[in-house]
């Protein structure tokens, strides 16, 4: 009967544990687009009126994403296009 016990416990923490993780990538997903928004609201108030709407629209994806040298380099991102290796 004690070893069933210590095995819902150890089942209970580590569902615990899984919730606590899943709770923490919401909060920084939460945090990742409020900034995101924030600076993308800026990037409208800084731009040119001058532009047409699709180079305004260009200008603040890169900004946003910044240079596509770094999007290989970046381990917070998923892989985009081919692979390297051929």
């Amino acid at each position: 009967m004690a070893r069933q016990n210590d095995l819902s416990s150890l089942s209970e923490a580590i569902s615990r544990l899984v919730e606590l993780g899943l709770a923490a990538d919401t909060h920084y997903d939460r945090q990742k687009s409020r900034a995101r928004k924030m600076a993308g609201d800026t990037i409208d108030g800084m731009s040119d009126a001058a532009t047409t709407a699709d180079d305004r629209a260009i200008r603040k994806r890169d900004l946003l994403d910044g240079p596509e040298e770094f999007g290989r380099v970046r381990l917070d991102r998923p892989r985009r296009g081919k692979s390297v290796r051929g």
